[in-house]
Formats: structure tokens, sequence, C-alpha cells
């Protein structure tokens, strides 16, 4: 029998039980879409990740306190970092350092136009500034002529709050605690996943915030600069001896402050994308599993219906391969169409998550060849058996059957 002949057989085979076909398709067809849908949500989360970082620059790292992030992020800060160290690491001479930017954070009421909101107000330099890359809509940035100086840079969310929409407040008051300060600028954060923080925030001189607002010399962080990101790490690494040194924790003790840059946490996001891929991967392949189990079954009573038309076949010079292959193919057709209808699901549903939430659409060409080359693997094991059980049956027995 001809290959081309083969195909043609099979596939009207399939289609004159349609909807016994669609079901037994729908184990892969879920499996392969969940695989694509994941893979393709997951490539570009870290696409939009690395441009959010990335619109930060990628030639700094962060200082925060705490032993870890989780620590940070819980308020458990021990020991606090202070202006006097950011001052002393901008001091200490370590090679590829550029520049050093110390940031202080309060939370304080907010009042003007007789409204009044708690926001986060930041404490920067014109450095610390400059790196978090804000996009200036009103006014002008700190500069450090602003130091000592009650001036106060808005997001853009807190300008909307207080003043109303597309109102410029610059040269307008608003008072902290009570205190006035001067409008001098509106700025939009430069990245989304930090846009809800610093849109909604201030930002005044760092002097002003630890001598006025706070009271007190602490730090949220210190951003540093390099100018060589190839020896990142080496800096980084230096600058956890010198802070260490400097608070004399021992040898084997742990540090009570964490670093992290652009790299280390584009490294996070990639292992943690890779985990949950594998992790969906690992789950969809039971229903791959039970798609084939579907597959094994459907051809097994494909070939108990059509075991007169197999006797006749063989009664005209088919071979036993030539049954064989013609259910197997059959089973692959089957298999590859449920791949395919799987893949186009999974696709549809990434481009769709895409124009709903803030991601890049991406396709994951690799998961796609996977899915091919899976649905290809499991219409081929799965209805190999079936397959052999048509080729070995007896003409004579096959053309008595009733």
């Amino acid at each position: 029998m001809e290959y081309q002949e083969i195909i043609r057989s099979s596939i009207i085979a399939l289609k004159t039980n349609a909807l016994r076909t669609g079901l037994t398709m729908l184990g892969i067809i879920i499996g392969i879409s969940s695989v694509i849908l994941i893979a393709s949500v997951g490539q570009g989360a870290v696409a939009f990740i690395t441009n959010e970082l990335s619109s930060f620059g990628t030639n700094y790292f962060q200082i925060a306190p705490g032993a870890n992030i989780m620590s940070t992020l819980g308020g458990a800060t021990g020991n606090p970092l202070t202006l006097e160290e950011s001052n002393a690491i901008e001091a200490a001479g370590i090679e590829n350092i550029e520049s050093v930017a110390p940031i202080g954070l309060a939370s304080r009421a907010v009042s003007a136009n007789d409204k009044e909101t708690s926001v986060l107000i930041y404490g920067v330099t014109e450095t610390g500034q400059s790196m978090l890359k804000p996009e200036l809509i009103f006014g002008e940035l700190l500069t450090d002529a602003d130091n000592g100086s009650r001036v106060v840079v808005m997001g853009v969310d807190t300008a909307k709050d207080l003043f109303g929409e597309g109102i410029n407040p610059v040269g307008e008051s608003v008072r902290i605690d009570g205190v006035r300060f001067r409008v001098i600028g509106v700025t939009k954060s430069s990245g989304m996943l930090t846009g809800g923080f610093f849109n909604s925030a201030l930002v005044v001189p760092l002097e002003v915030l630890s001598d006025q607002i706070r009271g007190d010399n602490e730090l949220v962080e210190i951003d540093v600069s390099v100018f060589n990101t190839d020896y990142i790490n080496q800096t980084m690494d230096d600058v956890e001896v010198f802070l260490r040194d400097r608070r004399n924790i021992g040898k084997g003790e742990d540090s009570d402050f964490n670093m992290t840059s652009f790299l280390e946490s584009l490294s996070i996001v990639n292992t943690v994308t890779t985990l949950l891929t594998t992790l969906i991967a690992g789950v969809s392949s039971i229903s791959l599993i039970v798609g084939g189990v579907g597959v094994m079954n459907i051809m097994l009573v494909s070939v108990t219906e059509r075991t007169r038309e197999i006797g006749l076949l063989k009664a005209i010079g088919a071979k036993e391969n030539d049954i064989l292959i013609q259910f197997l193919i059959e089973s692959v057709v089957m298999s590859l169409f449920g791949g395919i209808i799987g893949i186009l699901l999974g696709v549809g549903g990434a481009y769709i998550v895409s124009l709903v939430a803030p991601i890049p659409f991406v396709l994951s060409v690799f998961w796609i060849v996977i899915a091919m080359v899976v649905s290809t693997i499991v219409g081929v094991v799965f209805g190999l058996y079936p397959a052999r059980r048509a080729a070995s049956l007896a003409p004579i027995d096959a053309l008595r059957y009733e």
C-alpha cells in the first residue's frame, strides 16, 4: 500500500467517528496547551522583569539591612544601615565603584488643599535620584544645592490626589507633619514594577529627611554603581568585606545586611520561571499519559470494529506490515492533531494573557518543538500495541468475525 493512501484512509477513519476522536485527543490537547501557555507566559514575564530592571540600569547593586531580602521586606532589619556607613563606603577607595547613593525612607501624613493622605517619603541625594531614573513631568529634580531646603518632588499619583488631574503643582506648598514644604517637581516612575511605590511617594533631600522628618540617620538602602559590570561581583565582595569589618562581624557569623544586583535578580527570576515551567510540564505529563491511554483504548476498539475490513485487506494481498503501519499512522495522526490543537490553544492563551497583563507576548519555539515530538511519541507508543494486534489477525478468522 502507498503511504499517501494509508494516511488518507487513516484520516477518513478518524473523521468517521469525529466525536470519539475529539474526546480521545482531549487529554493530549490539555497537556500540550498548558505547557505551551505556561512556558510562553513565563518567558514573557522574564522579558518584562528584565526590561523593568534594565530601566533602572544594570551597573549597580543595592545594600539593604537584614540578613536576607525576606527579613528586609518583613521589617526585621536588626542593625540598620546608616549615612555614616554610606559615606565610609564612598571614601574607602574600593576599585570599580563609580558612586554611592544613600536612600532614607519614612511614612508620614501629607496635606494640601484641605486634603490629606499618608505617603512614603524617600530621602535621596542628587546621585540617588539620578539612579532611580524618574520621568520628569513638571518642574525639576532635586540637586545637591537643595540639601537642607524644605523642597519636595512629588510622584504623579500623589500630585493627582492632592491637587487634581493634570494640575501643575510646582510652586505650591504641601505640609508634612504640619511643616511646610515647597513643590519643585512632579515625576513618574520609569518602570511599572516600582511605579506603585514611587508614583505615590514624595522625594525630599536626604539631609531634610534625616534631620527634620525622621530625626535619625538610618537608611532603607544604599545603592552602589560601578564602572565595569564585568567585575560587579568582585566589587560586591569587596564591599561586603569592608562592611563586615566595620560592623565587627566575626568569621563564620552571618552578615546582618544583604546585597543584590540586577544580574542576581534576573537569575532568581529565571530560576523561578524554569522551576514553574518544569513543574507544570510534569503535571501536564499526567494529562498526556491519560490521553495516550485514551488513544490506545480507542484504537483497540477500532481494531475490533474493523476486524472484517482487516481480513478483507489481507485476503487481497495486504501484508502484516501494511496493516501495522495503517493503524500506527492513525494513532500518530490522532496524537499529532491533538498536539497541534494544543499548541494553537496554548499560543492563543499566551497572546490573550499578554493583552490583559503588562507582559510581552513571547512565542516559545523550544516548547512547541517539544510538544510536537511528545505528540508523535505518544501516538507511536500507545498505538503500537493495537496496531500489532490488528496486523496479527488471521485473514480467515477476521473474515468470519461477526
